[in-house]
């Protein structure tokens, strides 16, 4: 079922404060496509950094012809002065860093998670994996020439679903586990969790005649391709901050056909983020100075995927 919460239909706020995006990277979201004149956008409430929101991205692209969208960058980052009230020395908490969440995505989306898209009318879809499905199921409707990323036979499509499940609960998760975990051996399960989902990813491979280079086999990309790509361009953030140990080895062939596959399409390099200042931004979660829902949820000990919005809010 998708995630839809109607609301008022957003009026203009003044006053706040835009995080822009990579220069190329908004011009490319700024291309409608054919349909941009007759229908309106979405608005897309994004933050360029954000893997979980890259998800849709990547939807919204694959669509460009179908399905335009407006992007509004919505999280970014600031320094608060402390209140006195935290569990730990003030002095510590100053080079502390809180997202800076827009009013906008605020009003759309109270908990202030990105991707969050807005229709004209005002409802609301949210969730990543959710995200990538309504622009499926929007470009379907309105007749979209890209292939569909959920495949028509419910067998397959619910396959699909199970794949993108479990790399949230491995690729995504370890990620996280490595990058914020302050233990070695705690990094280093995290890492082998990466590695069994990769390796997991493309058991599906047997279960059809396909030979293309993407999940299944298939000639195109799907939903489990799309959930697990923004982790997988950002795993040379993991040997960076963690070191040689903790890159991918060079015998993972399957994977690096696909991955090679993947930023060959036009509509996958399109939405990719400067890797110079992605590790500049994710240095905050590699020093333990972070302090957002998922980087709370994997200190306490909780994997990625299972933050609780009252326990693990940006505080």
């Amino acid at each position: 079922m998708l995630h839809l919460i109607r609301r008022a239909p957003r009026r203009a706020v003044r006053g706040f404060r835009v995080h822009r995006a990579e220069p190329g990277f908004l011009a490319a979201t700024a291309a409608f496509g054919p349909l941009a004149e007759e229908t309106k956008p979405l608005t897309y409430y994004s933050a360029w950094f954000c893997p979980f929101a890259h998800r849709a991205t990547l939807a919204l692209a694959h669509h460009a012809d179908v399905v335009p969208y407006a992007w509004e960058e919505a999280l970014g980052w600031e320094q608060r002065p402390p209140t006195g009230d935290e569990d730990l020395d003030a002095d510590d908490r100053e080079d502390f860093w809180y997202h800076y969440k827009s009013p906008g995505l605020l009003e759309a989306n109270p908990l202030g998670m990105v991707p969050t898209l807005v229709d004209e009318d005002g409802r609301v879809v949210t969730e990543s994996a959710v995200c990538v499905q309504f622009v499926d199921e929007l470009a379907r409707v309105r007749g979209g020439s890209a292939p569909p990323l959920v495949d028509a036979d419910p067998f397959v499509a619910a396959r699909s679903r199970c794949a993108a499940d479990k790399v949230n609960r491995t690729v995504c998760s370890g990620y996280y586990r490595v990058l914020v975990r302050t233990e070695d051996e705690e990094r280093k399960e995290g890492f082998a969790q990466i590695l069994d989902g990769l390796n997991a990813f493309f058991d599906d491979d047997d279960a059809s005649d396909l030979n293309g280079p993407f999940w299944g086999g298939r000639a195109s990309p799907g939903l489990p391709d799309l959930v697990l790509f923004p982790y997988a361009y950002r795993l040379y953030v993991l040997e960076h901050y963690r070191g040689p140990d903790f890159a991918v080895p060079a015998d993972f062939e399957r994977y690096r056909r696909w991955y090679d596959a993947m930023v060959a399409l036009d509509a996958v390099a399109r939405t990719l983020p400067d890797k110079d200042r992605y590790l500049a931004h994710v240095a905050k979660y590699a020093h333990g100075k972070a302090r957002s829902k998922v980087g709370n949820a994997v200190r306490r000990g909780a994997a990625a995927h299972d933050y609780d919005d009252d326990v693990d809010g940006d505080k």
